[in-house]
């Protein structure tokens, strides 16, 4: 690539940098002023009032039905952190076990999780809504906790297997020499030695969770039970949208993920690229 090529792919990555960034801009933005600033002639990115006032009112005064922000913050944290928690050591145990052993049916369970990403899940929507009915099992966190697991495990599997493929077999051959049972080399050798891999793929997991509104909405009915996704459609009723509380509330919900994926971002593009030439 010659100095020109470099320079307009340069100016095309900043270009695409900016288209995408803009809209999470305008959202800060938004989020320090009040609903009346955003309908004025205000237009600028920095206000020209700045003020919390729409953090405090979507933090401590909004609420349905008793229920506010701190409530629906809990259980997205408690609900995604349990179900990532449960898949990743799941999908670390699947990973391994595929990129190690050779048996039968290997080729044909690893067609099977990739075939698993194909399959978009409102295309199971409508089943497994039938399926939760039966089972009374709506408006449940479990339910939803359960779900989550089971959407994380195949798409961590996978990148799991490239992962694990990309490190060397020379210390669990030296651990297992030294009597450690396969559990243990897993546990004690493998796990420590996968720390940055488990934790770009947990965020990963972590993030389809935390953003998620599609299958929480299906599964969950009544406010004690809304995530954070659900709680913030709330902010629009019948009358009236509250602008500036729900950009205060979609940029508490987004500035965690975003610093952690900075943080981890070499770790995510390790993973992706073993995951890919896995």
């Amino acid at each position: 690539m010659n100095r020109r090529q470099r320079t307009g792919f340069y100016i095309l990555v900043i270009l695409v940098s900016l288209v995408v960034v803009f809209p999470f801009v305008i959202m800060l933005s938004y989020s320090f002023r009040t609903s009346t600033d955003i309908f004025s002639l205000d237009t600028g990115i920095i206000p020209a009032h700045p003020t919390l006032h729409a953090y405090g009112s979507a933090l401590f005064n909004y609420s349905i039905a008793g229920y506010g922000v701190f409530t629906w913050g809990i259980n997205s944290i408690v609900v995604c952190g349990v179900a990532t928690i449960a898949a990743i050591y799941i999908s670390a145990l699947a990973g391994f076990g595929i990129s190690r052993y050779r048996f039968r049916g290997r080729n044909l369970l690893w067609f099977l999780i990739i075939l698993t990403q194909l399959v978009p899940w409102i295309a199971v929507l409508i089943p497994y809504y039938s399926l939760l009915v039966q089972l009374h099992l709506l408006d449940s966190l479990a339910s939803l906790g359960f779900t989550y697991m089971t959407l994380f495990t195949p798409v961590c599997a996978w990148l799991f297997i490239g992962f694990f493929q990309g490190m060397p077999v020379e210390i669990e051959e030296a651990a297992r020499i030294d009597g450690c049972s396969q559990l243990g080399v897993f546990h004690r050798i493998v796990l420590p030695l996968a720390t940055p891999g488990i934790s770009a793929v947990a965020l990963f997991a972590f993030v389809i969770g935390w953003g998620d509104f599609l299958m929480a909405s299906v599964i969950i009915r009544s406010p004690q039970n809304w995530t954070l996704p659900l709680g913030l459609v709330s902010f629009r009723g019948e009358h009236r949208i509250l602008w500036a509380e729900s950009m205060a509330v979609a940029s508490l919900i987004t500035i965690p993920i975003v610093a952690l994926f900075l943080y981890l971002q070499r770790n995510l593009i390790n993973l992706m690229t073993g995951g890919v030439k896995g």
